[in-house]
């Protein structure tokens, strides 16, 4: 496992310029109110270089024209603050778990890091620039570089953000295998989830069921779970998931398993009653057949926009068929988002998707939905799917989709 670490880290060297440096930080602990902390959630480029999972730590990388390095730098072990927050790593556990020969303690970082500047000819430093938005809480990285513009003004400072990004869009064997894991123990929490759909009266009772499935496999959900009864499926982001639910509601669960760094990303539908009416099953059907074109689509070369045509043009018909609209421009009135991001470490994953042309090895979502308020129905089908060589293989495959499996998995409860 270790051994991809390693390998990204040689490629990631290998396209970095001659006196190039790179410096990235594991992050740590954001104040929630008095003296708590928000749980600790490691810099995922970070983690994708190291597979350390510890507040603080530090990772140095420089390329010279006669040698390469790689050092780890991690927290000072203190003896008092491990009696109330458990032991550090140690260097050895460190240089196990990332296969970094060089480890030492983040005390050292800056002694280091200087020497490098004025010894060695570093004229470049790369650092993670993350940033969504201009109100973001900046991340270690960017408030590293104002440090050093300050110090240091005639040094060149790049964003290797892209680079990493790039990188993490394709994957490896080793990290189809953990999503398949996450998927797994998704598929697991689900069906626990859906036999016992027509007893619970509440939201964020499915949503109990769910999380305890997960708790029980050793994961954690990958995201806040969505639980949406009627026309609250309608509304994209709809988190409360604290209504009641009604015997002739559609229910929409958009869910997912988090664990080793990876995550999974599913989304379905079902009816509270367990028996799905003639019209949810028409309006669910065509959200299938919207699926199944884009699924004939996925293959190397193909972009994400082309995947969200073949919705649309789907839509174009079908809801025409059924007299929901006139003309292809209404379908944006009941399919207003894309139907594919990139999965990984994140669950919104890293990566470019204007313009940019699937490769094997991609891991994308496939989600296809409708949402008519009028009607209080809301439908989401969401798989994970693997970019092959030739096409595509869906991980998600082994979770219940079908009206007839649905239904037949809800009278078992």
């Amino acid at each position: 496992m270790s051994y991809d670490f390693k390998l990204r880290r040689e490629q990631l060297l290998s396209d970095l310029p001659l006196n190039g440096m790179v410096v990235l930080f594991a992050g740590k602990g954001v104040k929630r109110s008095a003296d708590a902390d928000y749980p600790f959630t490691v810099n995922h480029n970070f983690a994708y270089l190291t597979n350390i999972d510890e507040p603080e730590a530090i990772l140095m990388m420089v390329k010279l024209s006669h040698r390469t390095s790689v050092t780890l730098f991690i927290r000072d072990i203190d003896l008092t603050l491990q009696k109330w927050n458990g032991k550090y790593i140690s260097i050895e556990k460190a240089k196990e778990a990332s296969q970094i020969d060089s480890v030492m303690y983040v005390s050292a970082f800056e002694s280091s890091f200087m020497s490098q500047l004025t010894r060695t000819g570093v004229n470049r430093l790369f650092l993670d620039l993350e940033r969504l938005n201009l109100a973001d809480r900046p991340l270690a990285g960017e408030l590293f570089a104002k440090k050093i513009r300050e110090t240091h003004p005639v040094l060149v400072i790049e964003n290797i953000y892209p680079t990493i990004a790039k990188m993490r869009t394709v994957k490896s064997n080793e990290e189809v295998k953990k999503i398949e894991e996450c998927i797994a123990v998704t598929r697991s929490a689900f069906e626990r989830m859906l036999k016992h759909g027509k007893s619970l009266t509440r939201e964020y009772e499915l949503q109990a069921e769910f999380e305890y499935e997960l708790k029980r496999n050793g994961a954690s959900p990958a995201f806040d779970m969505i639980v949406a009864g009627g026309v609250r499926a309608t509304v994209l982001h709809y988190v409360e998931n604290d209504e009641l639910l009604a015997e002739d509601q559609l229910v929409l669960c958009d869910m997912g398993a988090s664990k080793n760094f990876y995550n999974s990303d599913i989304t379905r539908t079902f009816p509270k009653s367990g028996k799905f009416s003639d019209r949810q099953k028409l309006l669910y059907n065509i959200v299938l057949e919207a699926m199944d074109a884009v699924y004939a689509m996925i293959k190397p070369g193909v972009t994400f926009k082309e995947l969200n045509d073949a919705v649309i043009s789907t839509y174009a018909i079908r809801l025409k068929d059924i007299g929901l609209i006139n003309d292809r421009s209404e379908v944006s009135n009941y399919y207003y988002h894309g139907v594919s991001h990139f999965l990984g470490m994140d669950v919104h994953d890293v990566g470019k998707i204007e313009n940019m042309v699937l490769v094997a090895g991609n891991i994308i979502t496939v989600e296809p939905g409708l949402y008519i308020e009028a009607e209080s129905i809301g439908i989401r089908i969401e798989d994970d799917v693997l970019v092959t060589e030739d096409g595509y293989r869906n991980l998600s495959e082994c979770i219940v989709k079908s009206t007839s499996e649905i239904e037949g998995l809800m009278s078992n409860g």
